[in-house]
């Protein structure tokens, strides 16, 4: 017994090391506010960071559809502060690759500054938690840190929201997908903060 409790313990360890491992790279293209194309050991790919989600610039089901609020300001963001500078990429236990083939990862500046916590305390993304990552809480608290503000993307009044409580998650006003929402699993919000106070997340689309 004694012995399979250090095995579990020093698997964790080991765990744990590995994810806090990090790798320097230059970040060479800003694709959205939180999807990045850096050069990386010689190879270029396409980073898109962990626990955060910022509106959208483009629609990957509808590609007619116009950004989202505040989705050109997020990318804005992220293209001056990390464009053209050195970072490094650290990266959470399990599969670092997305459906759509993006590492997975936390970035961190030079200075120290882990711009995904940035993101969110500055009002530029919301935490994104429907898969488990390390620092959830964490980006939680400085999400609501940034709502209870007003800051960035929570500065605008929203509302109506359109929450499903089937599904859990909320739509903003001029979604194409709203109307999809059955009246049944209709509820409504007087903004984006309350819904997500209410623990609904954002619909993609």
């Amino acid at each position: 017994m004694r012995a399979t409790l250090l095995a579990v313990l020093l698997s964790w360890l080991l765990a744990a090391g590995a994810a806090a491992e990090r790798e320097p790279a230059r970040v060479e293209a800003v694709a959205d506010g939180d999807t990045i194309r850096v050069l990386l050991r010689g190879e270029r790919i396409s980073v898109r960071l962990i626990g955060v989600d910022t509106p959208e610039l483009s629609d990957h089901f509808d590609r007619g559809a116009p950004p989202q609020p505040f989705a050109r300001q997020a990318a804005d963001f992220t293209r001056a502060r990390l464009r053209g500078r050195e970072v490094e990429l650290e990266y959470d236990g399990g599969d670092h690759r997305d459906r759509y083939g993006r590492t997975l990862a936390y970035v961190f500046l030079a200075d120290g500054t882990f711009f995904n916590r940035e993101l969110l305390r500055e009002g530029y993304a919301r935490a994104y938690t429907r898969f488990p990552f390390r620092f959830r809480e964490q980006f939680l608290a400085d999400e609501a840190v940034a709502r209870d503000a007003r800051r960035g993307l929570w500065a605008a009044a929203s509302g109506p929201v359109i929450g499903n409580r089937r599904s859990r998650l909320y739509h903003l006003p001029g979604q194409p997908h709203t109307a999809d929402v059955a009246p049944a699993n209709r509820v409504y919000f007087p903004s984006e903060a309350a819904a997500r106070a209410a623990g609904y997340e954002p619909a993609r689309r």
